[in-house]
């Protein structure tokens, strides 16, 4: 039997996280930890094993989606899922390589379809 993967997911908005977590639930896959801090995500990607993070860039404590993959950067595939989609945060994004930038509300096929693409790549 297949193991299935583990999904992080990192959001400080509550309602959009447990709708995250029904939704990748459903695709057969293993929320392993729901963050709403940078900092939460980082203690849990160092120390469990995480296939795939869905983050959110701006969150709740001072070290935001960006500055959070930068420092996991543990060849973990990250999507980002933000409402702040301007220049300059596109472009810090972007530094990171992550599998995905989906602009909210991503729809569940725009998820499904990062998630797959980010599975694959790892």
């Amino acid at each position: 039997m297949a193991t299935r993967k583990n999904v992080m997911i990192v959001e400080d908005e509550a309602i959009t996280a447990m709708y995250l977590q029904k939704e990748i639930s459903g695709m057969g896959l293993n929320v392993c930890c729901v963050a709403d801090t940078g900092r939460k995500a980082i203690d849990y990607a160092s120390s469990n094993q995480v296939d795939v993070i869905l983050m959110d860039i701006r969150l709740k404590d001072n070290i935001d989606g960006i500055n959070a993959a930068m420092i996991i950067n543990n060849n973990i595939p990250v999507i980002f899922h933000t409402a702040f989609a301007d220049e300059e945060t596109m472009a810090r994004a972007s530094q990171t390589r992550p599998v995905a930038i989906l602009e909210k509300p991503a729809s569940l096929a725009q998820i499904r379809e990062s998630i797959s693409r980010a599975l694959k790549k790892n």
